[in-house]
């Protein structure tokens, strides 16, 4: 099992972001990315409130296509869950394999269209992101060895805090990309 604990804010001024990530860690590499998320006939992933639970989407990077099923784990009552149960598998033809879930009668979405930095800050990794029709975000991801969830959570949050980003547990998204986007679109 891969586990996955990470913080997501909206940020307003990303150039300001990143001169003082720069400061403390190393660009690892930026990129577009383009994620398409599917649900299966039977189960609505979208439909769970208040925040859904799983994500299966097919993520086109430049280099290598990746299909990733991730889990929520643990959530509570506000929707901030403990971390995440993530599996993926590298796709050599996207088109074929798109056309199988079609067959299978997978159903598509919602496709988020992002340019991502990747920064390496010692033990975390942050992903700044410029979301076409959402604005600009920062993920900071626990990498590393951590001996619970909650040490890995708090790592994060000292490093946003590091950042000059206040409060964090009151203004983290909860939501995912897709679900922001449906929002914004009013479905």
């Amino acid at each position: 099992m891969n586990i996955e604990i990470e913080i997501k804010v909206k940020i307003d001024d990303i150039e300001g972001v990143r001169k003082k990530v720069n400061n403390l860690g190393k660009l690892i590499k930026s990129i577009d990315q383009i994620d398409d998320y599917y649900i299966p006939c039977h189960r609505d992933f979208f439909a769970e409130k208040p925040h859904p639970v799983e994500w299966l989407r097919i993520r086109s990077n430049p280099d290598k296509t990746i299909f990733e099923y991730d889990r929520s784990i643990n959530k509570n009552e506000n929707g901030i869950q403990e971390y995440a149960e993530e599996y993926e598998s590298e796709i050599s033809n996207p088109n074929e394999f798109k056309q199988i879930l079609k067959f299978l009668n997978f159903r598509h979405v919602i496709t988020v269209n992002k340019q991502r930095e990747y920064w390496m800050c010692g033990n975390v990794e942050v992903a700044l992101d410029q979301i076409k029709g959402l604005g600009n975000f920062i993920e900071v991801e626990a990498k590393g060895d951590f001996n619970t969830a909650t040490e890995a959570r708090n790592t994060c949050v000292r490093f946003l805090e590091n950042l000059g980003i206040k409060d964090v547990d009151n203004i983290q998204i909860n939501n995912g990309y897709p679900q922001l986007i449906l929002k914004n679109l009013g479905k």
